[in-house]
């Protein structure tokens, strides 16, 4: 896929597909091209403007940092900053841990617990892992490391209970601009259950919230894709997702209610493939 058919594939998107997107554009960054092209879109709501950028390194995964505003990139070899207006990456020389690493050929969510300020990545392997940022706590130790949790598994006595998990993207609440939140909630999408659960963060517990539908009907998702909330006050979330249905040669951009697993099409993206989104109110 060139940067021209990723434009022309995204500016299929047609008129406002936010149900609300109160004062600020909502900004969506999404990776194509096995993660070596960022898709910017500048507005949601007006989602024909895009620019596509080459990465100077595919990355598996992608978050927004609301704290400070800034697009972090995710792969095997680490952490680093992506630059939304040109592509240029910048890495942060995070030390992995031992055994902090993502399986080969794995899909991989990541995103901000904005509570604590540090990055969740897990995947469709079960692979649990954070990054805590440079500047993490106070001469906290684990600062500037990528380090290793229980693996993901759902808890005994869910109605997936036993199921071998495929998590290929996650979110958390109260992602507010500026600022930590006094508190977050982790979900997760999963392409084995086609369901949307919640995650017990570093006990790597799931937890069934419900089946993903779509229109009334039980989806079959695909592990492409991604997911993000975007908050613009404490308790006020948007979730979003970029979903492939299995055998499908396009994914779509959906809104995802969190509390009954109902995905709501937005826009036909005209392509499909992705492998990560991220999400973000204006600064």
């Amino acid at each position: 896929m060139t940067r021209f058919a990723a434009a022309a594939a995204l500016s299929l998107l047609a008129g406002p597909v936010l149900a609300d997107a109160h004062a600020a554009p909502m900004t969506g960054y999404a990776l194509a091209n096995d993660g070596a092209t960022l898709v910017v879109m500048p507005n949601l709501a007006d989602p024909g403007a895009v620019m596509t950028l080459e990465l100077a390194m595919p990355v598996q995964a992608i978050a927004w940092r609301p704290v400070t505003g800034e697009l972090l990139g995710f792969s095997g070899a680490g952490v680093a900053v992506i630059d939304p207006a040109s592509g240029a990456m910048t890495d942060l020389g995070a030390t992995v841990m031992d055994g902090a690493t993502i399986a080969d050929g794995a899909m991989v969510g990541f995103d901000f617990n904005n509570a604590i300020d540090a990055v969740r990545a897990v995947s469709t392997a079960g692979d649990n892992l954070v990054y805590f940022p440079a500047d993490f706590g106070d001469n906290d130790e684990r600062a500037g490391s990528v380090r290793r949790f229980t693996d993901l598994a759902y808890a005994a006595g869910d109605a997936n209970a036993g199921a071998m998990p495929m998590v290929f993207a996650n979110a958390y609440t109260n992602a507010i601009n500026g600022m930590t939140a006094g508190s977050t909630q982790q979900y997760v999408l999963d392409a084995a259950t086609d369901s949307l659960a919640t995650l017990a963060n570093n006990e790597g517990t799931l937890a069934t919230v419900a089946a993903i539908t779509v229109d009334g009907m039980a989806a079959d998702i695909s592990a492409m894709g991604g997911f993000d909330i975007v908050s613009p006050a404490e308790g006020s979330d948007m979730a979003y997702a970029i979903l492939q249905m299995e055998g499908a040669g396009s994914a779509g951009l959906y809104a995802v209610d969190l509390g009954t697993g109902a995905a709501t099409m937005l826009a036909d993206l005209g392509m499909g493939g992705f492998t990560g989104f991220a999400a973000s109110q204006g600064m």
